[in-house]
């Protein structure tokens, strides 16, 4: 009998497909299993990689570090694409909005915080932090600033 499918989610890159599932051993045990689906001419070769419930949270954050970095290392390369193909620079972006995907710090947060208490507006806020107005609103969902002041 096979493991029980939880969930199951798939990406299909070009060649490959990557499946994300959540299973179930026949014991009732729940893992990840993380497969990969190259073709290769009429052939298929397949791979997984089992994880164990009790470090898949570590594998996403260390996961989510490498995807940081990855893309760390695009912008340092100083052009990306967006889903319109479009090449963007991140110097010419940075001409506008001057911290334009810089990291946020603890002081920026608190920051931001006391601004958005104070009422300051979106677009307020994008010039004094030097960033896009969308970027602002990201930043105060994240923070839940919202929620927390009803706002």
């Amino acid at each position: 009998m096979p493991d029980k499918e939880i969930y199951s989610t798939r990406l299909r890159a070009g060649l490959k497909t990557y499946f994300v599932d959540v299973q179930e051993t026949k014991s009732g045990e729940p893992y990840l299993k993380l497969s990969e689906s190259t073709q290769s001419g009429k052939r298929f070769e397949h791979s997984h990689i089992m994880v164990d419930k009790d470090h898949a949270e570590d594998l996403l954050e260390a996961m989510a570090d490498a995807v940081r970095r990855l893309m760390a290392h695009a912008f340092k390369k100083k052009s990306f694409t967006m889903g319109d193909d479009k090449a963007y620079s991140v110097e010419v972006i940075r001409e506008k909005h001057p911290h334009a995907y810089a990291r946020w710090t603890a002081e920026d947060d608190t920051r931001l915080e006391q601004l958005y208490c104070e009422g300051k507006k979106n677009k307020e806020l994008a010039v004094i932090f030097g960033r896009d107005p969308g970027a602002i609103a990201s930043r105060i969902k994240k923070l839940e600033l919202k929620e927390k002041y009803g706002k």
